[in-house]
């Protein structure tokens, strides 16, 4: 349940974002064109715009050389997703307010076994999503001015062509849980089947040992 894990990473990393203050503007699930594509998060402050990718590799290993990611010994397009991403809400925007608006992609990696970046990809930051707040007030970019032009217009339906989802990711919470409990209990019932065909079998097993 790919879907699942990821949903769980978003809403981990939302949780995560709302530690940055009301100086920012954090949207959630932000949907952009008509085909169905969204942005897992997207972070306007003083430090710039930025589109967070979220992934959940818990318990795996991540690599990355350059705009090369290995997750568990398998090749990933995290890099060139979140590149094209980035690309896509800087046009949005830069066509609307008349003036180039830098954007930058990050790729926040949930609780990986362990992250080890030996080269940073140019114009995409890859890191552990614990250090992503941290990382995102690390210096001032934007002008006063500059983030209230953004801010105005994040809000439309006409920048994204759809309109951005008002509810944030945290307010599904509830959604959530319930569908976190009804995976653990099917998880709970497979293990009982489990248990019982090998309580069955070792039963066999001993009467023909009779």
């Amino acid at each position: 349940m790919a879907w699942y894990r990821g949903a769980l990473a978003e809403i981990a990393v939302g949780r995560m974002l709302s530690k940055l203050g009301p100086r920012w503007v954090v949207m959630h699930a932000v949907p952009v064109g008509r085909r169905g594509s969204d942005i897992d998060h997207l972070v306007v402050g003083s430090s710039g715009v930025f589109t967070v990718n979220t992934k959940n590799h818990s318990g795996q290993r991540v690599w990355v050389m350059d705009r090369h990611v290995m997750v568990a010994g398998h090749r990933c397009d995290h890099v060139r997703n979140s590149e094209f991403e980035a690309s896509r809400v800087a046009k949005l925007l830069g066509e609307i307010l008349g003036w180039p608006v830098p954007v930058r992609g990050v790729v926040a990696v949930l609780d990986p076994e362990r992250l080890v970046v030996k080269q940073r990809p140019p114009g995409v930051e890859v890191l552990d999503a614990r250090k992503l707040v941290r990382w995102l007030k690390r210096k001032e970019f934007l002008d006063p001015g500059q983030v209230a032009q953004i801010e105005s217009i994040i809000g439309l339906r006409t920048t994204w062509q759809q309109g951005p989802e008002t509810l944030m990711d945290l307010d599904r919470r509830e959604e959530f849980e319930q569908l976190r409990r009804t995976v653990t209990h099917a998880r709970r019932r497979r293990m009982a089947w489990a248990v019982g065909g090998l309580g069955v079998l070792v039963v066999g097993a001993l009467l023909m040992l009779v």
